[in-house]
């Protein structure tokens, strides 16, 4: 694992220096100037489709919820069956 770790940081130190090298500061400055807008819509559509972390989802939920109103019914009775559970426990805590 260390070797792995050692790998990234050479290769995000190397990244640095490239970016500096070409005048930038930031590799998002280097790619917004250097990309064309399709390019940067392929760009994009990749970065979508190949989203493990979740930041997709984040995105697409709080445009749902603030452009067109949609909830997760599954998320509110999850909460709901929560709450109700920690009140049940706390009741429970509270009898002994």
């Amino acid at each position: 694992m260390r070797l792995k770790e050692d790998l990234n940081y050479t290769r995000m130190s190397k990244m640095e220096d490239m970016i500096a090298y070409c005048g930038y500061n930031t590799a998002f400055e280097l790619i917004r100037d250097n990309l064309t807008e399709d390019d940067l819509l392929d760009l994009l559509e990749q970065f979508v489709h190949e989203d493990k972390t979740g930041l997709v989802y984040d995105i697409c939920q709080d445009i749902a919820n603030d452009k067109y109103e949609w909830v997760d019914l599954e998320q509110i009775k999850a909460d709901a069956e929560d709450a109700a559970y920690q009140e049940f426990k706390d009741r429970r805590l509270c009898d002994e």
